[in-house]
């Protein structure tokens, strides 16, 4: 078993950023969706997921946190992500987007 997954509440959105980064990029090879419905549809038959669905979940999450920035704490901003990584975010994939997030969180301080 990997280590526990952790983001900062406070780096929710930078989080978000990674994610739809990673999932929508064509050219990206931080995340893989494809493989994670691989895994399960093999842990679970029947559902047929694909890595569409994947980005639709991610997405509706996006819309919600955007439109409706007050309806969320950071804390839970951070939840709703996390749960999509778990389902979503293979332990070697989860490893490039927190090392994504490290540089953008470097770049930010330095602009600062």
């Amino acid at each position: 078993m990997g280590r526990k997954r952790v983001m900062v509440p406070e780096e929710a959105s930078l989080w978000l950023g990674v994610l739809l980064d990673a999932a929508f990029d064509p050219t990206s090879t931080a995340l893989d969706l494809q493989r994670s419905a691989d895994v399960l549809n093999h842990q679970g038959p029947g559902n047929g997921w694909q890595a569409h669905h994947g980005q639709s979940n991610l997405l509706a999450i996006a819309s919600d946190l955007t439109q409706y920035p007050h309806d969320y704490s950071d804390q839970r901003r951070t939840e709703l992500l996390l749960t999509w990584a778990e389902r979503w975010v293979q332990p070697d994939d989860w490893s490039r987007l927190a090392a994504r997030v490290r540089k953008r969180r470097e770049r930010l301080t330095t602009t600062l």
